[in-house]
């Protein structure tokens, strides 16, 4: 059975920095995935068209109360 140990590293100039090098073994092998880290602005209009599936005009605990009332019926 092989282990696995997942690991954060930062690369600069093609070299892998470990940010754990302790939890690294001395000697296996790599497999590397390289996330892309482009820092983007949210932009609102995206984000209003998100939140506007959401229904704002309910009352969560009155929403809740109901749902359970329905299951206390039940049993």
């Amino acid at each position: 059975m092989t282990n696995y140990t997942a690991t954060e590293a930062i690369v600069k100039d093609g070299k892998i920095y470990p940010l754990e090098p302790a939890k690294l073994p001395k000697e296996g092998r790599l497999l590397l995935v390289v996330l892309d880290e482009k820092r983007s602005k949210p932009d609102p209009e995206v984000i209003e068209k998100l939140l506007g599936w959401l229904k704002t005009d309910l009352n969560g605990v009155l929403w809740q109360k109901k749902l359970r009332s329905e299951w206390d019926h039940r049993s």
